[in-house]
Order: structure tokens, then sequence, then C-alpha cells
């Protein structure tokens, strides 16, 4: 049997999506092809607090829920916050990488998939990339 491609999606690739920035047309695709079964897709926990955070700064309150209540609607498998990916994270972090940054890699790496995103700091730790430009 072949295994599905998994793909975690950083939060950089949320709002680049939500906000129609260069790239959003790939990450659609990606996104469309995790709700037809093509691929598995991921988000780690602490995207939801990082959509949260930003859209409540950026927008309202109301708008963040919103977006957050989007990412969980989605077919995206939470990747929960464990001890593991915790200790994880704290190996891979790194001077100019946050720990949100880390965490969202760990979870890549215990979910297997590769991290959608723009940011060259996955790279850097050892985590597959599908960019989008």
């Amino acid at each position: 049997m072949i295994s599905k491609r998994k793909l975690l999606f950083d939060t950089h690739a949320f709002l680049a999506f939500f906000s129609r920035e260069a790239g959003s047309e790939t990450i659609k695709k990606y996104f469309d092809e995790v709700q037809v079964g093509e691929i598995e897709g991921f988000v780690a926990s602490i995207t939801l607090t990082e959509l949260a955070y930003i859209y409540s700064r950026k927008t309202d309150a109301a708008t963040a829920r919103l977006r957050v209540m989007q990412v969980q609607g989605s077919k995206l498998s939470l990747v929960p916050l464990s001890a593991e990916i915790a200790v994880e994270a704290g190996m891979l972090k790194r001077p100019g990488i946050s720990v949100a940054g880390a965490i969202i890699a760990a979870s890549a790496r215990a979910a297997g998939a590769a991290v959608v995103t723009n940011d060259p700091h996955f790279s850097e730790m050892g985590i597959e990339v599908s960019g989008y430009p």
C-alpha cells in the first residue's frame, strides 16, 4: 500500500491563505487535496494559539475566533503538544527560531510530515519543507 503524502501547515501558510498573499493558490491546492483525501494534512496546536493572537491584535476577537474555527472545521488533524514534542522542540530551538516555530517543527517530525511554509528556519532545523512563493 502506498502511503499518502503528509503535510503540516505552518502559521505563515494560514496567514498567506487567508490574506490571499503570494503563494495562496499553492496553499489552496494543498488544502483541497487534504479535503478530498489525496494527502494527509496536519496543524500543530500552537498554530491555533498564534492565529488567535495575530488576528485578535490585527482585527478583532470575532475574526480571530472565526479563523481558528475555520482551521478546526477543516480535515486537518490536530497535533497536540505532548511531552515528547515539547522536549523535541527544545532540542530543535536555536537563536533566531521562535519557540512556536520549534514546536511546529517538532510536531511535523512527530506526524512524519513536511511543513507548508515560506519560513527558511524549518530547513535549518532539518525539517522537510513544501514551500510556496
